[in-house]
């Protein structure tokens, strides 16, 4: 099957007139190469207009002679200064009887080689032509995951020696990333599922054995949101040992703090004790018992008074043993014995 990479009129009505299959790969077409495009091999115009703008969801619409297929891909982490994160890739199938217009997918390197396989292999009918390109894209979504996954799991280990706020930073980024992967993979997942007949009434889409084929996009769809259940819920995993570390962490803290003041307890006490230096205090504290009288008996006094204050306020309720709550009667004493 020939693949063509631009809008070349005279050798498309050549194809056409010869009733040759073959696909039209447009990365990033303007709008008058997508105007002819569909002009030469009958598109609806509805289906022309939604290609004019990226961003549509995941969907299969069928219209009298033709058929547009959303279908979305992933594009891995660049690493050298570009983005981080991988990103879904949309791409635009248009299905006629005798051609494939692809439009975008041009960040896609398993769509390149999928081209690359149908002009060198003998495939000759648009169905088999469909599924290399639909599970090349479905295909491109295992390699960005398992990267995130593999990240995740370092991420993990630099977790339970420093839990660093940069980290749990990481973690959201990767977790926004692989909702959003899974915002397209459920909708196409179920694209597949549902509307796989329209294909089949497609006029050229007629290769039975081939269109049974695209039940293995289906099934490969279905691997990867397992594959995403599966990355999720260790993002998830990561975020609880986030919190449990920096917990960890704050009570180790609090043990070191909790020991230095331990031993400063005391000290505080007797420099507090000693410390009382008034000049009334000093002229009148002549013998032990005024010392013993004013020093600690005041402190015992200041004590007591704090407590009688607090129980009668309700802050501290004093519950004496055998007795019940409720007006002083024993337990299992009616009122009237």
């Amino acid at each position: 099957m020939e693949v063509l990479e631009r809008v070349a009129p005279t050798r498309i009505r050549e194809l056409l007139a010869q009733e040759r299959p073959f696909w039209l790969a447009l990365a990033a077409p303007r709008e008058e190469e997508l105007r002819e495009a569909g002009e030469l091999l009958g598109l609806h115009p509805l289906a022309v207009q939604d290609s004019f703008e990226m961003g549509q969801r995941p969907k299969l619409d069928d219209y009298p002679d033709s058929a547009l297929l959303v279908f979305y891909g992933a594009r891995p982490a660049t690493g050298d200064g570009g983005e981080r994160l991988p990103r879904p890739v949309e791409v635009h199938f248009h299905l006629t009887r005798h051609a494939i217009v692809s439009i975008g997918g041009g960040e896609l390197d398993a769509l390149d080689e999928a081209r690359a396989h149908i002009a060198l292999e003998h495939v000759r009918t648009l169905e088999d032509a469909l599924f290399h390109g639909l599970d090349a894209v479905a295909a491109s979504f295992t390699g960005p995951l398992q990267e995130l996954d593999d990240e995740i799991d370092e991420i993990e280990d630099v977790l339970l020696d420093d839990p660093r706020p940069d980290l749990r930073r990481q973690l959201l980024d990767r977790k926004h990333a692989v909702t959003r992967l899974r915002q397209v993979v459920e909708p196409q997942r179920d694209v597949l599922a549902g509307h796989r007949d329209m294909l089949e009434r497609l006029p050229g889409f007629e290769d039975r054995e081939s269109r049974n084929r695209l039940r293995d996009v289906y099934d490969r769809l279905a691997l990867i949101d397992q594959q995403i259940e599966t990355v999720r819920e260790s993002l998830s995993n990561a975020l609880d040992l986030y919190v449990s570390a920096v917990s960890n962490r704050l009570n180790e803290i609090m043990k070191v703090l909790t020991i230095v003041a331990t031993f400063f307890l005391p000290l505080t006490f007797l420099t507090g004790f000693f410390g009382q230096n008034f000049a009334w205090m000093v002229r009148r504290i002549g013998s032990a018992a005024a010392f013993w009288g004013l020093g600690f008996g005041l402190a015992l006094a200041i004590v007591v008074a704090m407590w009688i204050a607090l129980t009668r306020a309700g802050y501290l309720t004093l519950h004496l043993p055998g007795r019940a709550r409720s007006g002083g009667r024993e337990p299992g004493r009616s009122a009237g014995s």
